[in-house]
């Protein structure tokens, strides 16, 4: 007994730190790709009120997810506080887009926030990771609405169709499966109703997207129309998903700054909107949600109503 409550006490200790470490170190290898000269050059469009409006765009750009979490509350028929679902949705959506592997991060976090609330006989991570098969489901959407308008954008880059069209295919295909194999599906806990919800939440999900980059764009005083940046940013967001590097870095930069060049916007000004794209996206909100968790680990196997906010 005295050697597994040693275990536990360090796996408490050392599990919070290693998740800190891993945040630290993945934030500075973003950090240490920022272009800081960048920044100089164009420091005049850089006021504490635009940055600070920059980060709170990134961070409402989260708030669609939230709603992925009111749902998982009805599929399980529990009850959490607002403010500590709030801090779930922050925290396992974060990381989700943060370390990417398709949503793995975030299903792991909901199963463990939320394991404590149900029963031993209720599948959660068989829910939840199934559910999560629909985070893709917005974009694929969007996909068609540019699939046979706005490719021309990207004529000299190979393969970028298959990419869309690869993404566009995902909603169909996946619909198929959820209405016409049930046995995929084999939990009461999940009703055929929920699909629509799910599919809308997605939907708005990747249009905040958007707008928090076309957002920024605009903080940054680069004057691009909302639907000439629409197709560059699901374009590009397909391509990163095809290329399967987390967070889409690489590819979706790429293709990005090429659709935005062909508008006339200079490329220095184009990364310089995917480095605050990045930072208030990605990095902002992993470092509010991190000390949760690290909360949230450290007070594991107590009472549930030990955690007070």
């Amino acid at each position: 007994m005295f050697k597994q409550k040693t275990i536990i006490t360090l796996a408490k200790l050392l599990v919070p730190l290693f998740i800190l470490l891993f945040v630290m170190l993945e934030a500075k290898g973003i950090f240490t790709d920022f272009n800081w000269a960048l920044l100089e050059l164009y420091v005049d469009r850089l006021t504490v009120r635009r940055i600070f409006f920059i980060l709170l765009l990134g961070l409402a750009a989260l708030f669609p997810m939230y709603f992925y979490d009111e749902i998982l509350q009805r599929l399980f028929r529990i009850r959490v506080p607002k403010k500590k679902l709030l801090f779930y949705s922050l925290s396992a959506n974060a990381f989700s887009n943060f370390i990417g592997l398709g949503g793995v991060a975030g299903a792991t976090l909901r199963s463990y926030f939320y394991k404590d609330y149900l029963t031993g006989s209720t599948p959660y991570i068989k829910i939840i990771a199934k559910l999560s098969l629909f985070y893709l489901t917005g974009l694929s959407i969007l996909s068609w609405v540019v699939l046979f308008t706005d490719l021309h954008l990207y004529d000299d880059v190979k393969l970028i169709k298959l990419a869309v069209w690869a993404v566009a295919a995902y909603t169909p295909l996946l619909l198929g499966v959820y209405f016409f194999k049930s046995s995929f599906w084999n939990t009461k806990h999940i009703k055929k109703g929920f699909a629509g919800e799910l599919l809308t939440v997605s939907l708005l999900e990747w249009l905040f997207i958007i707008i928090c980059i076309w957002g920024i764009a605009r903080a940054l005083e680069v004057s691009i129309p909302f639907f000439v940046l629409f197709p560059i940013v699901i374009i590009s967001a397909c391509a990163g998903i095809a290329s399967m590097i987390p967070g889409g870095i690489g590819s979706f930069d790429f293709v990005f700054l090429i659709g935005l060049e062909s508008q006339g916007v200079p490329s220095e000004l184009g990364l310089l909107i995917l480095m605050f794209y990045r930072l208030s996206y990605y990095i902002v909100p992993v470092f509010i949600g991190t000390p949760f968790i690290m909360n949230q680990f450290w007070n594991n196997g107590m009472p549930k109503n030990s955690f007070k906010m």
